[in-house]
């Protein structure tokens, strides 16, 4: 889907930059490379970034709710908010994904008829293996992110496999 804005230049300069920094950001090389976000993620080397369709966000978010502990990220040009914790369920209406339970910290409302595509993403970070799940509007620009929750540095084993499977059941459906 976003891979078409990804000339081969771009994809050997995006390597070069993973090679300099494993660590480096996808939305930092997007910034860079003046392409989006999803782009530049479309073109990592396999098997760091797989896309399923947006059709799919319902049944991630479902799943997702059931992992013990994620951290919600939302960043924007000036701040990077993260809140840890498990997922609240929602619902949908009045255009957006409804996010309602009072007792947990995150709520608010998603805009997912803006979804164009869900990237699992197996990108190290900061020399720690790092699960996501990415979500990116039908422009390839980041929307938020749910990343596999740890403990100690290290990722929550049931995290790990949930993130796993769900990758590999929507995968197979692909």
């Amino acid at each position: 889907m976003f891979e078409d804005s990804v000339t081969p230049d771009i994809k050997a300069r995006i390597q070069e930059m993973i090679d300099e920094n494993p660590s480096t950001m996808p939305g930092q090389m997007a910034a860079q490379l003046h392409i989006s976000e999803a782009a530049v993620v479309s073109a990592l080397p396999n098997p760091m970034a797989t896309f399923v369709d947006a059709a799919h966000f319902n049944t991630v978010w479902e799943a997702m709710t059931g992992w013990e502990k994620v951290t919600f990220l939302r960043q924007s040009p000036t701040s990077v908010i993260e809140v840890k914790g498990k997922l609240p369920k929602g619902t949908h209406g009045h255009g957006y994904f409804n996010l309602m339970d009072r007792e947990n910290p995150l709520g608010g409302h998603l805009k997912v008829d803006k979804l164009g595509a869900i990237c699992f993403l197996e990108k190290p970070f900061f020399g720690l293996e790092s699960l996501s799940v990415q979500f990116y509007d039908t422009n390839g620009d980041h929307m938020f992110a749910v990343y596999a929750g740890r403990e100690k540095r290290t990722l929550i084993p049931s995290v790990k496999a949930g993130f796993h499977a769900l990758r590999n059941q929507l995968t197979s459906k692909e």
